[in-house]
């Protein structure tokens, strides 16, 4: 699941499909603190992070902050929940 901004989607091809109808095309990512910790002995790991987006040719940024779930499968991980929010 994905919440970005209040707005839930569930499923792989509605995240993508948010993702993708966003009404920019680049971004770029300035990570100000990323903090991660050990959610369950099966593997599991919280990380939360704090930064600026700068979308398009915007001159200021955006402050935004992110908390995603990774869930182990095999030797990889892959994102199980994850909540955006502009600040």
């Amino acid at each position: 699941m994905l919440t970005f901004q209040s707005s839930q989607v569930q499923g792989a091809k509605a995240i993508i499909e948010k993702l993708t109808s966003l009404p920019f095309q680049k971004v770029k990512h300035e990570i100000a603190t990323l903090d991660a910790q050990p959610a369950s002995p099966n593997g599991d790991v919280i990380c939360m992070v704090t930064g600026q987006l700068l979308v398009d040719e915007e001159a200021n940024p955006l402050k935004f902050s992110q908390c995603f779930h990774l869930m182990p499968e095999g030797q990889q991980y892959f994102v199980f929940n994850d909540i955006f929010a502009l600040n």
